[in-house]
């Protein structure tokens, strides 16, 4: 597991570098005399109404993108785990009432929570990231809640507090360690689809709003120019398919 998770995390690691260098290198304006060029050796990808380079769109989209399923990912696994870990150790209200919630959370699909709080609250990059979190956060409750219990069942927990240890110094020593040897599977499997729940959301036009480039506004704008222009609507949706094919790969290899 660690040599999987140093070797994709590099992985990651020079993705971003090479988007974030993309970002500063090209990062070409308008040019209405350059709209809707077709693929071509100046633009490989073409350009898009507005005469901007659609390859250095697509990165640059792909960068929004994966970042915000990053930290949505991120936020959901900590308080997950925080939760998880207080409702298996403590196994009285705290439980009863962490599972309630995670049970209610689990009762309606993260994308159903996502597209209400969003119509009613807050349409914005905040509002998103807050409501796609709230979504996803009882999976991770529930999960880290119950992988905990399974833990405290195992020898070297109980021989761990034969020997005198507290609660506290068992579960950061014992019980921590083998709940985040479990989180990159989780990333992997669940990355791609918070990635096409944010896309989606902002193609229904939630969330992500112009001129912010990200693949599902990208994808919305490409289908105004379907019949004319199919590369703004064919290219961002093979990238979206791509990446989350690309993470369930990963997953798979990681599972093996």
């Amino acid at each position: 597991m660690t040599q999987h998770l140093k070797r994709y995390l590099a992985m990651t690691l020079i993705g971003c570098v090479m988007v974030s260098l993309c970002m500063i290198v090209n990062t070409a304006g308008t040019d209405s005399t350059h709209a809707l060029q077709a693929p071509n050796l100046k633009h490989v990808l073409g350009t898009d109404q507005l005469g901007r380079d659609f390859f250095t769109r697509l990165l640059i989209g792909s960068g929004v993108t994966l970042g915000l399923t990053a930290i949505v990912m991120v936020l959901s696994i900590l308080i997950g785990l925080t939760l998880g870990l207080v409702a298996g150790i403590e196994r009285k209200w705290i439980d009863k009432g962490c599972m309630f919630i995670a049970d209610m959370l689990l009762a309606i699909p993260s994308f159903i929570i996502a597209l209400v709080i969003l119509s009613l609250m807050s349409n914005s990059m905040t509002g998103l990231i807050f409501a796609l979190t709230l979504g996803w956060v009882g999976r991770y409750l529930r999960y880290f809640r119950n992988l905990t219990r399974d833990i405290q069942k195992r020898p070297f927990i109980t021989y761990a507090v034969l020997s005198g240890n507290s609660i506290f110094k068992t579960t950061v020593t014992h019980i921590i360690p083998h709940l985040v040897s479990n989180i990159l599977a989780l990333v992997t499997a669940d990355f791609g689809k918070i990635m096409l729940s944010i896309s989606g959301l902002a193609f229904l036009g939630l969330g992500i709003q112009p001129p912010t480039p990200e693949l599902g506004t990208i994808l919305f704008d490409g289908k105004s120019y379907f019949n004319g222009a199919p590369w703004l609507f064919f290219f961002p949706g093979l990238l979206l398919g791509g990446y989350a094919l690309l993470f369930q790969i990963i997953n798979k290899r990681i599972m093996k």
